[in-house]
């Protein structure tokens, strides 16, 4: 190997072997960094972005915070079951419950599609003005942007 590479050098005219011996480290220098400097900058790039935003979003949760724990503190539920209570309020906002399943004191309800904008409003009416305790929610993307579907909400 170490012989062929010699016969290849030396048939080489003087001219060509300064070219090559310019270009190889030009190509390495290339290869080195398209394929390794660049990748590893643009990683780094995106995890400094990602960690300012998660770091932005964990402050907006620590200012949140004493808000959350004052809404712990739910007002009695009046205006009769809890039933009754999802069907007004949802008619009120225009939102359809597909079903409605009674288990113990709680309901499980599937929901058509709907405008996650419009969902969150419901949601916070529920917990702060008719003291509805949503327990778990499983929501799922459509092809629709801002449009969500709920699976399943489970609220007592």
């Amino acid at each position: 190997m170490k012989q062929r590479f010699f016969q290849w050098w030396y048939g080489l005219a003087s001219r060509e072997q300064r070219l090559v011996l310019i270009a190889v480290p030009l190509v390495i220098l290339g290869v080195f960094y398209w394929l390794i400097w660049q990748p590893l900058h643009q990683a780094k790039q995106q995890n400094v972005v990602a960690l300012q935003q998660m770091q932005q979003q964990l402050i907006a949760l620590q200012q949140a915070k004493p808000l959350l724990q004052l809404g712990d503190t739910s007002p009695e539920r009046v205006g009769g079951s809890l039933a009754q209570i999802i069907s007004n309020s949802a008619r009120s906002f225009n939102i359809r419950v597909s079903r409605m399943q009674p288990q113990n004191d709680q309901l499980q309800l599937v929901l058509d599609d709907i405008a996650y904008a419009q969902l969150l409003p419901w949601l916070h009416q529920l917990q702060y003005q008719n003291a509805v305790r949503l327990v778990s929610l499983d929501i799922g993307v459509t092809d629709k942007p801002g449009i969500v579907r709920v699976r399943r909400m489970v609220i007592e």
